[in-house]
This record gives C-alpha cells, structure tokens and sequence, in this order.
C-alpha cells in the first residue's frame, strides 16, 4: 500500500514536565510506533516506514532537526506524536502544524520513587535564577541551605545587593556592602547575607526600579564642559548663554531653562550668496 492513497492525521504535540508521562500518553495515539528523539531523526528512507503503527519523536525542545521533522509531517500519512517539556522550546514551524495537548499533573517517576524508597525527600533544583535565589534569602527559615545555594550559584554581587535593598532594612546590608563586598573573600560575603536575614519575610517582593538618567550629561558633552555644577555656572555669564543657544535645539534649552531660541519668521529676508553654485542653477 503506498503512502499516497491514505488519509492524513494531523501530528499532536503532548508538552509536560519530565516525569509526568509523556511517552506514556504519546502511546495511547499509536499502536507499535516508531520512536525517535529530535536531534537524531533521519528521514531518508521515509517510504520504509509503516503507516499503522505511528511515529513518536521524542524530546523536541532539545537541538531539534527542524528540516527533517517539517518533511516527515508532510509526506508520513500515519499518526505523529511528538513530547517536549515545554511549548515555548518547540520551534515555531513545528508548533502551529500540531494539536497541543497537556501531559497532566500526575507525578509518574516520583510516584516510582516513593513506593521503592518512601523516606526520600523531593529533589530540589540548585540552578536558580536571580528572582528565586532572592525568594529564597527572603523566605526560606533554613539559612544554612540560603548559604549553601548562594556559593553554588555565585550571583553576582551588585545585583543580589540592589534585589535585597528593595525588601530588606538597610541596617542589614550596611556592613556587608560597605566592608565585606569586594574587600573580603566572596564566601564570606554570600554566607553574611544568608545568616545576616532572618528568612521570615511574608510579603510581595518589591521589584528593583530603574531610575532614570540626568537629560544634562548629554548636554555637557555636546557642549565640552565637564559636569553639570560647571555649566549651571557657565550660564550665568550672558556670552556664555548666547554661545550655548546656538549649539542646541529648542528641548536642550528648555531643559536648561535659558529661554527658548529665536524663530525665524516667515518674513525675515534670506540672503543668499550670489556667485553660488545654487543660484546659477
């Protein structure tokens, strides 16, 4: 039977954590499928492959070969399923030829676990980011296991400062910025933040802000003066003020607050140079 005569499926995409039964549910849409993973599939030999079975492609987050998987969904007429831990890591070419499905809640492997090993904790995820590793100098009562991802992690040092100020009292940051932060080992530095905060934080974090620019420090270097207390100065001399109109536009001055430039009327007359090369032309 050729690959041509028969009806085309549309390729399902299942998406889930690692554990929660992917594979499983991706065989539940095929009989005795084909599995491949993403970054190995080879799609030479496509007319070898049996239609009544399926194909299951594994992992497609992980360096997919995107080629090869837009021409099995094309030209393979049976039933594709393809499992990812996530729909954002899917190629987007991918994505839109499938039907999303959720893989679910349920822990398989960690259910696995606990029937062979019940006393075992959870695992938890050393990797963090700034945001959790902050969340977890803030709220976590257990400072021993804040000091122990804070050297794992090593953030760096003024941004974990800035996330901090934000939520906790200066006092407990006065020292370990102003003495510890770059003058003492880092070591020292992660562990005083850990053991210096209590962890009993119950609140929303605040997010840093960003603080805007002075619009000044332009004008300085546009107008070659060194800061901004010297051209406040410079101001106050009237030849000084007429010199720096003509090196600014209308927004500069009023910035500055020297008046707005003079405007040329429609009126005014405009002198042209006679033996220019524009005005013979």
């Amino acid at each position: 039977m050729g690959l041509t005569n028969l009806n085309k499926n549309r390729p399902i995409l299942i998406t889930g954590k690692p554990g929660y039964g992917k594979s499983k549910k991706a065989r539940e849409f095929c009989e005795e499928p084909l599995v491949f993973y993403a970054n190995e599939i080879d799609t030479t030999d496509i007319g070898s492959f049996g239609i009544e079975g399926g194909i299951i492609i594994e992992d497609v987050h992980h360096k997919p070969r995107k080629e090869d998987i837009l021409y099995l969904i094309r030209h393979y007429k049976g039933q594709i399923v393809l499992t990812s831990i996530n729909e954002k890591s899917v190629p987007s070419e991918i994505k839109s030829k499938c039907q999303i499905k959720r893989a679910g809640r349920t822990n398989f492997m960690r259910n696995e676990i606990l029937e062979i090993a019940p006393r075992s904790e959870e695992p938890k995820n050393t990797e963090l980011d700034t945001f959790s590793l902050v969340m977890e100098v803030l709220k976590n009562p257990n400072r021993d296991d804040v000091a122990n991802m804070l050297l794992f992690n090593r953030p760096p040092d003024t941004q974990l400062i800035t996330w901090l100020s934000e939520n906790v009292h200066p006092n407990r940051l006065l020292f370990i910025d102003g003495v510890v932060k770059r003058r003492w080992p880092a070591k020292y530095f992660y562990e005083m933040i850990a053991y210096s905060i209590p962890g009993n934080f119950f609140g929303r974090l605040n997010m840093p802000k960003r603080y805007t620019y002075s619009k000044v420090t332009p004008i300085c270097r546009k107008l070659k003066v060194k800061d901004e207390q010297l051209l406040r100065q410079l101001l106050k001399d009237p030849d000084f003020k007429s010199w720096a109109k003509t090196k600014l536009n209308h927004s500069e001055c009023r910035i500055l607050g020297i008046g707005e430039k003079r405007r040329r009327k429609k009126t005014d007359p405009v002198v042209y140079d006679s033996g220019s090369l524009e005005q013979f032309m």
